[in-house]
């Protein structure tokens, strides 16, 4: 822009100047065809699927593991050998143990089963018993009607009758007493006695004749209604009971059943149990699968947990863990390699890529390999990953460490620019292309990255000349 005032000039142009002059020191980049080759290069540790770890892995047995027998560390052993070996006499007195544990199961089940048998008399009885009662009750209940029931009603009126009869006879004795003594010439006090004395009786008879019409009421009224009542009570009382032992006799001889059941299946258990701990006995004498060396520790994620503690810890009279490797043979030479691909090249790697392997110890000679698996799952920002060599390296052995670099694209004549080069304009990919002294965007389609190159598979032919440092907006 121009300025009217001569006192800015001075400071204009030297604006200008510093722009140019910061424009033509930009560095830039001829875009050109070229081979690129797209590789994940990792650290990797040599294994083999063959390597044997010994440990005790028990089934059944949970005692102590003392050590009777153990190969010497880093010593060649052969197939077949006894390379670990453990006390015997824990586990024969666990064997002892679990024998006796059998009888006693096998006993329980016994007595399950005679249960079930007594069980199933025993509720014959009851339900006959209950039965009975039911059919006592109901015919209790029909005498009751029929009998009992009539003839205490037809009693209490009986009774009553035979009180006023004998009411009304004492008084007509009483009356012909009164007249014959009044014929009759007796001496006074023998007419007296005679009469008092037939008196008192009627008396008393008018006295219990009052008595007996009370009792006569109460019989209809009270005594024979809660009879009744009682009796039905009793058929009904009866047949909840048969009710019930029918119940009970249902859900004992479910228990029964569950119980017997229970008994065999822990009988069952009981048998297998001796039968893994018995089995068990094979696995206190441990021998190798594989000519190799013997060395203590485990090989885990490529590294060995050897360490001097172990050979004081791995001897004749030490006790160990079950399930723990206490020593690994390892054969000579490995066929596999195992590495860690970084999460951020995951997406690239892909089984049956081939790959390149060499021994720390020999970085010159490298070896073929394929990557055969990979985990689906990472571990700390990495994926574990199998190599499988082309030929077994002989002179290696599992644990030792290697450089791998596993090619993801071999590509021939493909237009390549520095990494660097592509920024994003509004928000896709773009390089800056210079044009006479002048910057251009133009966007671009991505294709394979080693890191440093960058493929352009559409959007630049070769010959452009493109800033490097480009921005991303």
């Amino acid at each position: 822009m121009k300025r009217s005032s001569l006192a800015l000039a001075p400071a204009i142009a030297l604006a200008t100047w510093l722009a140019a002059s910061s424009d033509d020191t930009r560095p830039t980049h001829s875009v050109a065809r070229g081979p690129l080759a797209v590789t994940i290069d990792v650290d990797g540790s040599y294994d083999s699927p063959e390597l044997f770890e010994a440990r005790f892995r028990p089934d059944g047995y949970q005692g102590e593991l003392q050590i009777s027998k153990i190969a010497a560390h880093g010593s060649a052993v052969k197939k077949g050998e006894v390379v670990l070996q453990f006390e015997a006499g824990p586990w024969q007195k666990a064997v002892a143990q679990m024998e006796n544990e059998l009888r006693a199961a096998d006993a329980g089940l016994k007595a399950a089963e005679e249960s079930c048998a007594w069980g199933d008399r025993q509720d014959a009885i009851s339900l006959a018993n209950a039965k009975d009662a039911v059919a006592e009750a109901e015919k209790d209940r029909e005498y009751f009607e029929t009998i009992d029931g009539p003839q205490m009603l037809k009693y209490n009126e009986m009774g009553l009758k035979s009180s006023e009869d004998s009411v009304k006879d004492q008084q007509e004795e009483l009356d012909q007493l009164e007249k014959m003594y009044k014929s009759e010439e007796l001496t006074t006090d023998t007419a007296d006695i005679v009469r008092n004395r037939a008196r008192r009786s009627l008396e008393n008879s008018k006295i219990y004749l009052e008595m007996r019409r009370q009792q006569a009421k109460k019989t209809p009224d009270w005594e024979y209604p809660r009879r009744k009542v009682q009796i039905e009570r009793a058929v009904e009382q009866a047949k909840i009971g048969l009710a019930q032992t029918e119940s009970n006799i249902a859900n004992g001889k479910v228990q029964r059943e569950a119980q017997k059941v229970r008994a065999q299946f822990g009988r069952d258990q009981q048998a297998e149990a001796l039968e893994r701990l018995k089995k068990d006995g094979e696995k206190l004498t441990v021998k190798s699968p594989i000519d190799g060396w013997a060395i203590y520790g485990q090989l885990a994620g490529g590294n060995w947990t050897t360490n001097d503690d172990l050979a004081k810890a791995y001897r004749p009279g030490e006790k160990v863990g079950a399930n723990q490797v206490i020593l690994t043979v390892i054969p000579s030479g490995a066929t596999m390699v195992r590495v860690a691909i970084p999460e951020d090249r995951a997406g690239q790697a892909k089984a049956g890529l081939k790959a390149t392997v060499a021994a720390l110890s020999s970085q010159d000679r490298k070896a073929d390999a394929t990557l055969e698996q990979i985990s689906p799952v990472p571990t700390g920002g990495v994926l574990a990953a199998k190599l499988q060599l082309a030929k077994a390296a002989e002179s290696v052995v599992p644990g030792m460490k290697c450089k791998v670099s596993i090619l993801v694209a071999d590509l021939k004549d493909v237009v390549l620019v520095p990494v660097s080069a592509v920024g994003r304009e509004n928000g896709k990919p773009a390089v800056w292309v210079m044009e006479a002294g002048k910057e251009k965007a133009v966007e671009v389609v991505l294709g394979q990255s080693n890191g440093q190159m960058q493929e352009i598979a559409s959007g630049l032919k070769g010959g452009e000349s493109v800033l490097l440092n480009a921005v991303k907006k």
